[in-house]
């Protein structure tokens, strides 16, 4: 059995009518909000209490007196100003002229003699000397080519002049020999100061005897002036063994 329902009680037919009926509503009252004027609430003057309660209480202030300096004391001026006249008169000094004339006769001016400052004895080691000392067969070559032909000179002397017997008597055999020996080669070209050093007493007594025997050279020059050089041979070999 179906149930009977009348078509006009289905309120889905109405749905369109009540959501316009919503919409004027609102809009209404919107509109009746945006309308709507408020005013600040007025308050009488001549009710506001504007003055101070009567009994107002009263703060003592303690001030205490400042002492103030007292005023710089003012010099009198002096009474009267004198004035001093001048009694006598100042002379001045007539400067005279050092121009001469044609009449004046001119003074000869003895010779002046200077006497020559010798410089100090200056003393310059081989690297650094301008122009080094000059071993003989070693002329006509300058600079670098000039020290390294003085130093096989004299390193080929010692190889030739050297007893390297003392050594092999001492006990050296198979040992690397080391003496380091120093010299200077003074202003006039030769061989002084001769210094060594080594273990052993022996063989820096020959290297002396040996350097002592180097030839005389040309004096080396520092700024164009002979200087003393120093120059500094390590000598170094090789005892064999027996």
């Amino acid at each position: 059995m179906k149930p009977k329902k009348s078509p006009k009680a289905n309120l889905n037919n109405y749905s369109t009518t009540f959501m316009l009926i919503g919409l004027v509503l609102v809009t209404f009252l919107t509109w009746r909000l945006i309308e709507m004027k408020t005013y600040e609430k007025e308050i009488a003057i001549d009710k506001l209490n504007l003055q101070g309660s009567d009994e107002e209480e009263t703060l003592e202030v303690n001030v205490e007196e400042i002492k103030l300096p007292p005023p710089p004391v003012q010099q009198a001026p002096p009474e009267e100003i004198k004035v001093i006249e001048d009694e006598e008169d100042v002379k001045e000094d007539i400067i005279q002229s050092s121009e001469t004339d044609d009449t004046e006769e001119i003074q000869e001016v003895e010779d002046i003699q200077t006497e020559e400052v010798e410089e100090p004895d200056v003393e310059v080691a081989f690297q650094f000397i301008q122009n080094p000392p000059i071993y003989p067969g070693c002329e006509g070559k300058k600079g670098k080519a000039l020290k390294d032909c003085m130093s096989k000179k004299i390193q080929k002397f010692v190889n030739r002049n050297f007893n390297t017997s003392i050594a092999s008597d001492l006990g050296l055999s198979g040992e690397n020999v080391r003496i380091l020996t120093m010299f200077t080669i003074d202003k006039t070209g030769k061989v002084t100061n001769i210094r060594t050093r080594s273990k052993y007493k022996e063989l820096e007594k020959e290297a002396r005897r040996v350097i002592a025997k180097l030839p005389k050279m040309k004096p080396g020059q520092q700024r164009n002036r002979p200087v003393k050089v120093t120059y500094t041979l390590p000598i170094i070999f090789r005892v064999e063994e027996d």
